[in-house]
């Protein structure tokens, strides 16, 4: 910096007006081991500035050997004129207020510089953060910790994205302290987006760290390069479609997590599965021409998309391809098959157990354009896909098998799906069979109406009364909770279930009425009574 400037600087520092505050000049501050560059659980601080908004502390073994102090003063009012102007306000009118120290009504952030393992920018501490002359269970505010070693070395709007980010922390544990990692992790990172003044390398950063990810689960959280991926891509894809007031909506409401956004949603006639699975797509699709619910919008991501785990069907005559995949709860997988020749056959097939509803998929041509398609599963666990002129004109079929809330967290959940090259011959067989099963489904249909019919007259005894909904329920069952579910529906009127048979078998009728239930409530329609229907039904019983 040149004499000129460092004189400004020093006469602006100079006319900042002292205040009186309870913290001293020196304190001592518990860290944490995992992220200090020396594995400490505490180090000795100097305080080395104050401003409207801050206390910045620095580690004081390293300042002492750091050689360019003015340079540290330059950057740090640069930094901190930048917040209390533009980054605290706009934060705060957004998302709400951080918890405060609350000593002598001094209300600052409290910003330590500590020198941190490489791969960590920052993070904070509440409770045991605060020095030790006080409480350390007081929980009297939090204290954000940044990494020392590159606060002169990274550009200011790096440093404006992760004081935004942590700030962000500070933010959602005053709002919702009980919120989960991923949850406040998404809200820090849209916090650190719309804080930094350009975003763009933060942006690429985080998608290059996500472009190989061929499985995501949203709600697990293992603390690395791709779980922060994945919340920044997801919290830009929502402001994107939403607006910054969107995450404002989600941290006002009393609900927690997956709940929180999805009720937010509901008020737009959306639900958050319905969201997640679009930005799945996104991910993999991204593409803006025909509906901006398929991209992002960012020019950074333009030419994004990852890249799915390949299976290869080869390139001869009756090929077959055969997997069993498996999913446990709110997870997606993307999926890529390679190969095939002529006319190939793509068959799914979900056990009754496995509750996903529909599965994206793409069709690509040679020069790269990519088809959206759907496989509906509410009506059938079985599902067919057939790709022409595989091999010349179409080149690759892609897929995201996802399982949203009804799936249990944890349990695994296993789906197959089948690859086959078809000749003529294979054709002809094909149409044969097709229609065979057409007819078997019109029998097993007539048979499901003879067992309603004949279970009808064991309707008439009287109302059942039930209490609520503890198990699953699904299509083919036959139970006394079905009969329950059959009564709760057909109390909602003839809109929802017109035929108000109550036989205990969870049949088309049945499946039916649940989706205009579940339609009705914003739910997916899947037919499924699962957790998300069920405690719908449990609140309104």
């Amino acid at each position: 910096m040149s004499q000129r400037n460092f004189l400004i600087l020093a006469l602006v520092i100079f006319l900042i007006p002292s205040f009186s505050f309870a913290w001293s000049q020196n304190q001592t501050f518990f860290v944490d081991p995992n992220y200090d560059v020396s594995g400490r659980t505490q180090i000795s601080t100097q305080l080395i500035k104050t401003t409207n908004q801050f206390y910045f502390y620095v580690d004081s073994d390293w300042y002492e050997h750091f050689s360019d102090k003015n340079q540290l003063a330059s950057v740090l009012y640069s930094l901190a004129t930048e917040f209390e102007y533009q980054i605290y306000p706009n934060l705060t009118n957004l998302l709400g207020f951080e918890d405060t120290p609350g000593i002598d009504n001094d209300k600052r952030v409290i910003i330590v510089l500590e020198p941190l393992q490489n791969n960590y920018a920052g993070y904070i501490r509440s409770g045991d953060g605060l020095p030790l002359k006080l409480n350390p269970t007081s929980n009297q505010g939090q204290i954000i910790f940044l990494n020392a070693n590159l606060i002169t070395k990274s550009p200011l709007n790096f440093l404006e994205y992760e004081l935004g980010h942590e700030f962000g922390h500070l933010i959602v544990l005053k709002q919702k302290p009980q919120a989960e990692t991923w949850f406040q992790e998404l809200i820090a990172e849209f916090a650190g987006q719309i804080s930094s003044s350009d975003a763009s390398e933060i942006t690429k950063k985080r998608a290059q760290s996500f472009l190989y990810t061929t499985e995501v689960n949203l709600l697990d959280w293992k603390n690395t390069e791709k779980d922060y991926a994945k919340v920044y891509l997801l919290a830009l894809y929502l402001r994107e479609q939403f607006g910054p007031s969107f995450f404002q909506e989600v941290l006002r409401d009393p609900n927690n997590g997956v709940l929180a956004f999805d009720a937010v949603l509901k008020k737009r006639g959306l639900s958050f599965e319905e969201v997640y699975l679009n930005w799945l797509i996104t991910n993999l699709y991204n593409n803006c021409e025909n509906n901006l619910k398929y991209c992002y919008q960012d020019l950074n991501l333009k030419n994004f998309s990852v890249v799915p785990y390949s299976y290869y069907l080869p390139m001869q005559q009756k090929s077959l391809l055969s997997v069993t995949d498996s999913l446990s709860g709110f997870t997606a997988k993307w999926q890529k098959l390679n190969g095939g020749l002529g006319t190939v056959e793509l068959k799914f097939t979900l056990p009754e157990a496995t509750p996903i509803g529909k599965i994206p998929y793409l069709l690509e041509d040679k020069t790269g354009k990519k088809t959206l398609g759907f496989l509906d599963f509410s009506s059938s666990n079985m599902q067919t896909l057939y790709a022409s002129n595989m091999g010349s004109q179409n080149v690759a079929i892609y897929f995201i098998p996802f399982l949203g809330l009804e799936g249990k967290i944890g349990q695994m959940y296993y789906y197959s799906w089948e690859a086959t090259n078809l000749d003529s011959s294979n054709q002809t067989e094909k149409e044969m069979i097709q229609a065979l099963e057409q007819k078997v489904a019109a029998l097993q249909q007539q048979l499901a109406d003879l067992k309603l019919q004949l279970a009808y007259l064991q309707t008439q005894k009287g109302n059942l009364q039930c209490t609520g909904f503890s198990a699953d329920l699904a299509y083919g069952m036959t139970s006394p909770e079905v009969k329950c579910l059959q009564q709760f529906l057909a109390n909602l009127g003839p809109e929802i279930y017109p035929e108000k048979l109550v036989t205990g078998y969870f049949g088309p009728l049945t499946q039916a009425a649940v989706k205009r239930y579940q339609a009705l409530k914003g739910i997916v329609a899947t037919g499924y009574f699962g957790p998300l229907t069920r405690a719908q039904a449990n609140q309104e019983l």
